[in-house]
């Protein structure tokens, strides 16, 4: 072989390989494309919301959508003035982060039991535990409704939070279950060895070392709580009226108040985004916990 053969034949390899990797990197700007695609997709009903908040009634109700013109705040202003959505606002906070605390205490406490104490059955009792959760909560709506009558629970923080904690609380234990079961029992053992009590243990040693599973259980039962509709339509009339349910009022017989319900729905949004962003951090580390020992 001559050496411009050679040398042609090194020069067609380096073709190939040229081809290959601009091929190689090709793919994964198709990849980006279609990821970039899919989330537009999911992400634009959100924008159209935000946009609609932000409409004066005429552009709203105006055949052709458009998406230049001069915002206003009327639509959030009347939300808060005509429809008093501070106090709703206020309600679904105060029973949803009350709801929270209380579902993650008890959670510990008892997924701790399951996990750790030799409890006879202890997998079939989780498992039953968790199957409370897929009770329908339209089979107990009425039940419940009665008993609450009878007990004057209607229409009250208390009341609803009573039913939240009841319904979040076996997907709590389950979840958190998991977490501690990937807890080293040589940190409780050298912790018994200095004299700890067992809620020593878990406030001092288990909670610090499952927080990314304790953040990433409350960010559920926070949306859980938070979206919940059925319950609050059911058991409250004023006083204790949540978010979800003032939203469907704008629904009216013969009309809906598009601009209210959007500025509603941007603000809904915002507490279980806050939430996420603030427990972020620890949602990558609880859904890896126990992945390497």
């Amino acid at each position: 072989m001559t050496a411009q053969q050679v040398i042609s034949s090194v020069s067609g390899d380096d073709r190939v390989r040229t081809q290959a990797t601009k091929a190689g990197s090709f793919r994964p700007t198709l990849g980006s494309i279609g990821a970039i695609f899919v989330v537009g997709l999911w992400l634009f009903p959100v924008y159209w919301i935000g946009l609609t908040s932000l409409k004066p009634i005429k552009e709203i109700n105006s055949a052709v959508p458009t998406f230049i013109f001069t915002p206003t705040g009327a639509n959030y202003w009347e939300l808060f003035t005509k429809f008093d959505f501070a106090r709703v606002l206020m309600n679904s906070l105060v029973i949803t982060i009350v709801s929270c605390f209380v579902v993650i205490v008890l959670a510990v406490l008892a997924a701790y039991s399951l996990a750790r104490m030799k409890v006879p059955g202890e997998k079939h009792i989780a498992l039953w535990i968790l199957s409370l959760r897929f009770l329908p909560p339209i089979a107990v709506a009425i039940p419940f409704y009665i008993q609450w009558q009878d007990l004057h629970l209607l229409d009250t923080y208390l009341g609803l939070i009573l039913i939240y904690v009841a319904f979040n609380l076996p997907f709590a234990i389950w979840m958190m279950r998991g977490f501690l079961a990937d807890v080293p029992v040589a940190l409780e053992e050298a912790a018994l060895l200095d004299g700890l009590t067992r809620l020593q243990i878990i406030r001092r040693i288990v909670v610090p070392v499952v927080m990314p599973g304790i953040a990433s259980t409350a960010i559920f039962t926070f949306v859980f709580t938070w979206n919940e509709y059925l319950m609050a339509l059911m058991l409250t009339a004023f006083k204790s009226v949540t978010v979800p349910v003032t939203i469907a009022k704008f629904v009216e017989p013969y009309t809906v108040l598009w601009g209210q319900l959007s500025a509603a729905v941007v603000i809904q949004v915002v507490p279980m985004l806050i939430v996420v962003f603030l427990l972020q951090r620890h949602i990558v580390r609880g859904m890896t916990l126990g992945a390497v020992k």
